[in-house]
């Protein structure tokens, strides 16, 4: 999937304005909606975290130093960071360490393990396939290339705004007082 899809389905999955709000949204220690949730940003970041601390590195430090960005001339040390950032293995020591020290950040770093189970299934065997238990193993799928099937990229934005449909109307339909028949 596209590196924007993970970090919305991370968001729509793992903060309290998503469904993880449950049918209220977020809501703070009065019970009272929350105007800013940090909780949607954390998790849009964390969504984001495993390509952009990998790909995102390379294509920031050729941007800044002036040079071009190709796909084609990936230094090594991408592919090392791409390996570390795509492993449920690391995903799930930090995953650890973030309950142990901050849990409240526990709910929106799971869009990081998430992203990542999406791109088991969303990368095919080669530069980037998807060493989910990188370093004890190098294991990966054959995927679907996400980005050669208009249809899938279709299915997986549409399925998006379903869901956000879905809590929009199941949060509306509390706020709104049901009407009794007589």
């Amino acid at each position: 999937m596209d590196t924007l899809a993970h970090a919305i389905y991370g968001a729509t999955l793992f903060s309290r304005t998503g469904l993880a709000g449950g049918r209220h949204g977020p809501l703070n220690a009065q019970g009272r909606t929350v105007v800013f949730d940090w909780t949607f940003w954390a998790a849009f970041c964390f969504g984001l975290l495993p390509d952009i601390a990998s790909i995102g590195v390379y294509f920031t430090q050729s941007a800044l130093n002036g040079h071009g960005v190709s796909f084609y001339a990936l230094p090594a040390y991408v592919f090392g960071l791409y390996k570390l950032t795509h492993s449920l293995v690391v995903a799930s020591i930090a995953l650890g360490l973030i309950r142990l020290f901050w849990n409240p950040l526990t709910l929106p770093a799971l869009a990081w393990p998430f992203h990542i189970c999406l791109d088991i299934f969303t990368h095919p065997l080669g530069r980037f396939q998807t060493p989910f238990l990188y370093p004890l193993s190098d294991l990966a799928f054959d995927g679907i290339s996400w980005w050669m099937h208009p249809w899938f990229i279709r299915a997986y934005w549409g399925l998006l705004a379903l869901i956000w449909l879905g809590i929009v109307l199941a949060r509306r339909s509390i706020r709104m007082p049901s009407r009794r028949r007589a």
